[in-house]
């Protein structure tokens, strides 16, 4: 069960100021009381619910259900604080600055912290100041609800080997390798202003490797233009025949002219949208099914074995945690006061 974020401020209109608005924003539909009364207005479950049918693709949401999980909001927060687990904010800029990390690793470069907003906006449809308010209350709810309900989500035993055959049974068709090269290039690039012609100047390497002046990896090293590869012997890894994204880069001429060579070869020059190349083909692959033990790609060592015990184990911790939700909701509904006015 997912905990949603609530409005904890209510702002109050005062009442001499707009009084049929005020009236009908501080219109209460329910109070609840576990350690303090707090109450939900009409104008707060309007917005829950206009929330709900935005992230169900505008489906009917029920009113009544949308409350109950404000009103569950609203116990386990007070419940959480009631036992003394806090969050002080020096340790929630800590936890948002790991996120910010984790983001700007993503692309590549540090981000200002307008485009840090910008990107939370983006994402999650929030400012950067209801990101932090939504960290801090998951925080506290999942260290309440692991704190109250240790016996539920923790010792949560591996999946079986008879639920791991039986997931990859159903799902085989699920774990399809596409056809795989392994290459390494000698690199010319079309927009390198030191070169004339860059068609000719890889038609001149090409000759030195044809004629035997000089082997492939002396080559790679004295005229590659790819410095990410040079120094790895052209190696650029693999590529699947299926990669939208590099046939974008290279085009898709290049991309069936490469997976038409065998393992072994070195092709004559090859242009793309970016340069020229001549190609050494390290390793091909073939389409196929696979295995419990075979690694889920050439570049992921993981077994399809070890991806689906993983799966389903992350599948139980979830089942786990949402039957402790569901307990201890249902004990703090129990002790607190709750009237609902709808």
């Amino acid at each position: 069960m997912k905990i949603k974020r609530i409005l904890l401020l209510i702002v109050i209109i005062s009442a001499g100021m707009f009084p049929v608005l005020s009236q009908m924003m501080l219109q209460p539909v329910a109070a609840v009381n576990l350690i303090r009364s707090e109450m939900i207005s009409r104008d707060a479950l309007d917005e829950f619910v206009a929330e709900l049918q935005a992230a169900n693709g505008g489906q009917a949401v029920d009113e009544a259900e949308a409350l109950d999980i404000m009103i569950n909001d609203i116990l386990v927060l007070q419940g959480a604080e009631k036992v003394g687990i806090v969050l002080l904010d020096k340790d929630l800029d800590t936890l948002v600055a790991k996120q910010r990390i984790s983001v700007e690793s993503q692309v590549g470069r540090v981000l200002t912290d307008a485009e840090f907003a910008s990107v939370i906006l983006q994402a999650y449809n929030m400012t950067l100041e209801d990101f932090r308010m939504t960290n801090k209350q998951n925080y506290i709810v999942n260290t309440y609800i692991r704190q109250e309900k240790s016996e539920i989500v923790t010792n949560i035993p591996a999946p079986t080997e008879d639920e791991i055959k039986a997931f990859h049974k159903k799902s085989a068709v699920s774990f399809i390798n596409p056809e795989y090269i392994h290459l390494s290039h000698i690199f010319i690039s079309k927009n390198d202003p030191a070169t004339d012609n860059a068609k000719e100047k890889a038609d001149a390497v090409y000759r030195q490797y044809e004629y035997g002046t000089k082997n492939y990896d002396a080559l790679v090293l004295e005229f590659s233009q790819d410095e990410s590869s040079k120094f790895l012997g052209g190696d650029i890894g693999w590529l699947a025949i299926d990669d939208t994204i590099n046939r974008q880069v290279f085009g898709d001429n290049f991309i069936d002219s490469v997976f038409s060579l065998d393992a072994g070869n070195i092709s004559k020059v090859l242009e793309s949208k970016t340069g020229y190349h001549i190609v050494s083909i390290l390793d091909h692959l073939p389409a196929r099914l696979l295995s419990l033990d075979d690694p889920l790609s050439p570049e992921n060592a993981m077994t399809v074995r070890q991806y689906i015990s993983q799966t389903l184990y992350v599948e139980n911790q979830q089942a786990a945690f949402s039957a402790a939700v569901l307990e201890l909701v249902k004990e703090l509904r129990e002790e607190a006061e709750i009237t609902i006015l709808l």
